[in-house]
Formats: structure tokens, C-alpha cells, sequence
């Protein structure tokens, strides 16, 4: 490897100086020759890269304007912990660790990268997302998973400061409006449906059935028959279509996106050239797939208008005032929105939602008599039966999934608009990232006690039979799953509608219990680091196998 290797040996000066009067130095023999390196290069270098480090620390330890607050020295210094966190699907869990760590010291705020606060007291959902102009934008780290195409962008990019965000929300809003999700009512019914059919198949073959694998198909045929007009296929070949399999890569594509703009910085060669090198070709392939998919069903659609299928896009291309509001490329991007993140994250709440009700028998005796005692038969259960008036019980369970699975997995972060902020009443200056952790700031016992167990009861109203007097000091406000303010979920009257239908009619027509039920529990366990549930944006939900056995009844 290497050629003719000599060393210029110390020459004494003096007697006894063992000090070299010439530079050590080594020739290497390279393709084109020797070449000799002086060591002096390297020590500069070496030299110029500790003093760099040591201004780099002095600054972001001793001088920075977030130095107060307290955090892993290597977080202060560095975005790599937060990104590696964050690229790895385990952001939620070290958050949530991090705000457990300095909860004695610094109370509800942690520094988790030189530039960010993460705070899990409940008035910052109000301070963050939901204070008055000038709003906190989207911190251009952390854009969507769904950003600009063609120069245009869609609802969750565009910015507040604009007529933009409220264009595309007041033209979607129509589609979103209860009386329009009345009259959707009947193509999520039929998705329903088709998922008992099956259901009541493996039931007959006493056949144990991953809830997570069908949850996960009925929310994509539902969000494909929603939004496109057609739905995915799912239910009917029992199995995720290729399409439907691509979506979940939205989000691990945006995950990593996030994580490499961390580093790199935003709009750099560095960033795109991490892209490519780290971002799995599979994962961005499935992304283009899903674009390239939902553009050419979008621009179908709308040329289909005069189509009388009841779905979002035909009360989007009905109204007027919204359809001369939004281009063809901006409903298209809205749509991929939509379908990305109506079916996955819905999904999460099912089966999370499935899991907590059948390792909790009591909460699961309760639901059953309340599910089964308002419904006669399975047309019963409609959009005007299963209002939370109705089935309060089931309402809290909802609650209660959701606050410990939120559908956003990740921390969404805003920027402190000129001027500065207030903050939980710390004074925040401009441009740093804030944000509130969905996991954490529910996961923590000064916000919610017994706060990893699921009890619903501490959302009912105190004269319940089953309230305990051990929820009284709970912060239900901590619980944000759809977030606040003009950016908050435009689907959240939609979720719960679908929630409601799928969890009611599941109970009334089974009775469910675990296949596995030690190594279920393992997966979907709230300690140990939630070393099992992972979260790209959104999450990557584990198996969860079941046995259904069919509710017989009288004819």
C-alpha cells in the first residue's frame, strides 16, 4: 500500500536535546508519485477544528439566548441527537424522556437542539397554535410530508400571514361541513359494512384476524372512495394494494426530509445531496408513486364533475366560491393531503383504540352494554345515533386512545414571529422553534395521573359511577390530538365520525379478545420506551392479532 516510507529522524542539537530540528514529515507513493505531507497541515487543521468547537460551545452554552433552559449539553450543541431521533421513527419516546429527565429543574420546557424548545405545560397548545397575529408559522425545517409542487402548495403549507391558508381552508371547508358529512354518511357506511362482511368471515373460520391489516384497509378504501371518488381495493382483495401501500412512505419520506434540513439546513447542496445518499430509494420511490397516482385520479375527478357520487371532491367542485378559489394542482395537492393523512392516522386510533378496550375488561364490559343497549340492529348505528350524548362511554374511550396514541406522532414546530413571544410566560425571542410534544405532554404525570394507563373515566363527568376522585387534577386541555387554532385538523369532525361508526358497529356485531396476548401487550406497551411503536409524523403501527367470535341473536 504504501511506497519507499522514511522518517526524518530527531537530530541533537545540543547534548541531550531529543528535540527534531526539521518537521517530521512522511513521503506516501501515490498513482501519480511521491507527494510529502507536512504534519503541520494537519495540526492546523486539527487546531482550527478545536477552536471552532470550543467558540461553537461557548456561544451555544454560555452566550446563546436559550441558554437558560436546560437540556442535554450535546442538544444545546447539536441538531444530530434531534435528528437521529426523529429519522429513526423514536422521536416521540426520547421527548418524552427528555421532559421526564428535567421535569425537577426546568419544570415544562427542555432545550432539545440548539435552536429548539419543547414545552409540555397546556397553555402552550394556546400560545403556540392558537395565539392572535402575528400567527407562528411552520418553521421551514419541518414542512409536511405533502410540500410544494410545481410552485404551488396546498392547505398545510400555506402561510398564515397570506389570504392563501384561509383560501384553501374556506374552500375545503365546504366539503368538511356537517350537513355535507351527513350526506357522505352513506359511502363510509358502505365501507363499514364491507369491513364487518369480512370480519364475520375469519370470525366463522375462528380464525385469528390482525386488526391492525384491516383497520388499516377500511381507512384506505374509505379516504379513496372520500376523496377520488373510487376506493382503494383493499377490503375486497383483502390485502394493501400498491398504491395504498406507498402512503405510509409519505410520512417516512418526510420524517427523513425533516431530520436531513436538521442538519443540513434548508435549501442547501448539503441537503440535497443527503437525500439522496440516505433517504431508502424504496421509501422515495412509493412518495412519487403516491404523487403521481393521486395527480392523475385527482385530474380525473375533476373532469368527472358532473358525477353525482357524494364525496369531498363533489361538494369541493359544486360550491362556486370554492372552485374558482383553488387551481387544479392546488385541489390536487390538498387531495394527497387528505388521503395521506385521513387513512393512516385514523388507523392508529382504531387499532390503539382496540387494543386498550380489550386488555381493560371492566372499560370493555361497559362499552358492550352501552353499544349493544342502544342498538337494535347494525342500521341503527348512523351518524345521528352515535353522537357523544348518546354513547358518552364510548366518546371517553375514543378520548382516551387518542390521548395516548395522538395521531401526530411528531412535535410540530413553529417559528417566533418578530418581536418575540410569550411563551408560558418566558419571553421567547424570534425565530427560535417551539413546539409542543403530542406524546409527551400526555405521557407525563403533571399533566394527567396514572398518565400511561388507559382509564377512561377521567373524561366523564364527575357524578359517573366509575369517575375517581384520582383524575380530579387532570389537564385535560393537555390533550390536543387535532391541534388548535387556524391550523387544527380540517378532518377532525370527520375522524370522529368514522371512529364512532367503526368502534360501535365492531362491538355490536363481535366479541373480541387478543390472539396473542403477551406478546401483543409487549408491542404495544406505553413503557419501557415504547420500544415497539414507532412514529414517522405519523406512526407504524405494530400487528395486532385478534379472535372475533359473532354476536348471535334472535331473528
Amino acid at each position: 500500500m504504501f511506497g519507499d516510507t522514511s522518517e526524518v529522524l530527531p537530530v541533537a542539537e545540543g547534548k541531550g536535546s531529543s528535540w527534531p530540528t526539521q518537521r517530521l514529515t512522511m513521503t506516501v507513493a501515490f498513482a501519480d508519485g511521491d507527494r510529502t505531507w507536512s504534519f503541520d497541515l494537519f495540526s492546523k487543521l486539527a487546531g482550527l477544528a478545536l477552536l471552532s468547537f470550543a467558540a461553537l460551545f461557548i456561544q451555544r452554552r454560555l452566550f446563546h439566548p436559550l441558554r437558560k433552559y436546560p437540556g442535554p449539553w450535546l442538544n444545546s450543541l447539536s441538531e444530530i441527537p434531534a435528528a437521529i431521533a426523529l429519522a429513526s421513527g423514536r422521536q416521540q419516546a426520547y421527548y418524552r424522556r427528555l421532559h421526564s429527565r428535567y421535569a425537577t429543574s426546568s419544570g415544562t420546557i427542555v432545550r432539545v437542539a440548539p435552536n429548539e424548545l419543547s414545552f409540555v405545560d397546556p397553555n402552550a397548545w394556546q400560545d403556540i397554535y392558537n395565539r392572535k397575529p402575528p400567527h407562528m408559522e411552520k418553521h421551514p425545517v419541518f414542512i409536511g410530508a405533502v410540500a410544494k409542487v410545481g410552485g404551488a402548495v396546498g392547505i398545510s403549507m400555506a402561510p398564515l400571514a397570506t389570504k392563501d391558508h384561509s383560501r384553501h381552508r374556506r374552500a375545503l371547508g365546504y366539503s368538511f361541513a356537517t350537513s355535507a358529512l351527513v350526506e357522505q354518511q352513506e359511502i363510509i357506511l358502505k365501507q363499514v359494512r364491507n369491513l364487518i362482511s369480512h370480519l364475520k368471515v375469519f370470525a366463522r373460520k375462528e380464525k385469528a384476524i390482525d386488526m391492525t391489516d384491516w383497520y388499516t384497509y377500511t381507512t384506505f378504501d374509505l379516504m379513496g372512495d372520500l376523496v377520488f371518488g373510487q376506493p382503494f381495493g383493499c377490503l375486497d382483495g383483502e390485502g394493501p394494494t400498491e398504491w395504498s401501500r406507498a402512503i405510509i412512505h409519505v410520512f417516512v419520506s418526510g420524517a427523513w426530509e425533516q431530520a436531513i434540513r436538521r442538519v443540513a439546513g434548508v435549501n442547501t447542496w448539503a441537503e440535497s445531496v443527503l437525500k439522496k445518499i440516505l433517504i431508502p430509494k424504496k421509501v422515495a420511490l412509493w412518495r412519487r408513486l403516491h404523487f403521481a397516482k393521486s395527480r392523475e385520479t385527482t385530474l380525473k375527478r375533476i373532469k368527472d364533475g358532473q358525477r353525482n357520487h357524494k364525496d369531498l371532491m363533489y361538494f369541493l367542485l359544486k360550491n362556486k366560491e370554492a372552485r374558482q378559489n383553488l387551481s387544479d394542482l392546488e385541489i390536487m395537492i390538498n387531495m394527497v393531503l387528505l388521503v395521506s393523512a385521513g387513512s393512516e392516522t385514523t388507523a392508529s386510533t382504531l387499532t390503539a383504540w382496540t387494543y386498550f378496550v380489550c386488555t381493560n375488561r371492566s372499560v370493555h364490559r361497559r362499552l358492550l352494554k352501552e353499544i349493544r343497549g342502544n342498538f337494535k340492529t347494525a342500521e341503527h348505528i348512523v351518524w345521528e345515533n352515535t353522537q357523544p350524548d348518546q354513547l358518552p362511554y364510548l366518546e371517553a374511550t375514543i378520548h382516551e386512545a387518542l390521548r395516548l396514541v395522538p395521531p401526530p406522532a411528531s412535535s410540530q414546530q413553529r417559528v417566533v414571529p418578530p418581536g418575540g413571544a410569550v411563551i408560558c410566560g418566558e419571553r421567547i425571542p424570534e425565530g427560535y422553534a417551539v413546539a409542543v410534544p403530542p406524546v409527551a405532554v400526555t405521557h407525563l404525570d403533571i399533566n394527567f395521573a396514572d398518565p400511561t394507563g388507559f382509564h377512561p373515566e377521567r373524561w366523564l363527568p364527575r357524578d359517573d359511577d366509575d369517575w375517581d376522585e384520582k383524575f380530579a387534577k387532570d389537564k385535560l386541555g393537555a390533550s390536543q390530538p387535532f391541534s388548535l387554532g387556524p391550523r387544527a385538523c380540517l378532518g377532525k369532525t370527520l375522524a370522529y365520525f368514522e371512529l364512532r361508526l367503526i368502534l360501535a358497529s365492531v362491538l355490536w356485531n363481535f366479541d373480541i379478545d387478543l390472539a396473542h396476548a403477551k406478546e401483543t401487550k409487549d408491542l404495544w406497551t406505553m413503557e419501557d420506551d415504547m420500544k415497539y411503536l414507532k412514529g414517522y409524523l405519523t406512526w407504524v403501527k405494530p400487528p395486532l392479532p385478534v379472535r372475533l367470535q359473532e354476536v348471535k341473536r334472535e331473528a
